[in-house]
């Protein structure tokens, strides 16, 4: 049976970065834009190609690289970025500890998927509770658990709280 406890000779991080790029749509299939290399690097491609002489000229590059602790293509899977990015961290919440998991984006972008999922691909959200709760029942200790958890939006300056919809508008 795998230990809760946080492996000693792990490195603690305070912050990690994992981008996810949104499944492409079928207008933008057909284009070269965005592209993922050793999972940790977007590479976003200029694909307009009237710039391509001033680009030329001017000595810019078409091309635009960023670089994260994780990097996940449109194909990748809910369950995918959860293994590489977020896992790691469960064991020390199940310590007590506290994890934010953040997404951000503009509107379509896929927050809510990445995070709620659908029953074929659930969310990182839900895939951390499975895993919180599986680990509090292998528990052989007798220690006792309090499982709080938020899942706020923040959208045009104001706060809403997802999962107590009569809350209405919160303050900081």
């Amino acid at each position: 049976m795998p230990s809760i406890r946080a492996p000693a000779n792990k490195r603690t991080t305070t912050l990690t970065v994992a981008v996810k790029c949104r499944p492409l749509t079928e207008r933008e299939r057909g284009r070269d834009i965005v592209r993922v290399n050793d999972n940790k690097q977007v590479i976003i491609l200029d694909s307009d190609i009237s710039k391509d002489y001033i680009d030329r000229v001017q000595n810019r590059t078409r091309e635009k690289i960023y670089c994260f602790d994780h990097a996940f293509g449109p194909h990748c899977t809910n369950l995918d970025v959860y293994k590489s990015s977020i896992s790691s961290m469960i064991s020390g919440v199940v310590q007590g500890l506290n994890a934010t998991i953040f997404a951000y984006g503009s509107t379509g972008s896929g927050k809510t998927h990445t995070m709620v999922g659908t029953q074929e691909d659930p969310g990182l959200m839900v895939l951390s509770l499975h895993t919180i709760f599986d680990l509090i029942k292998k528990c052989k200790s007798s220690d006792e658990f309090e499982v709080s958890c938020s899942y706020l939006e923040v959208y045009n300056e104001v706060i809403y709280d997802l999962l107590e919809k009569s809350s209405g508008h919160l303050e900081l």
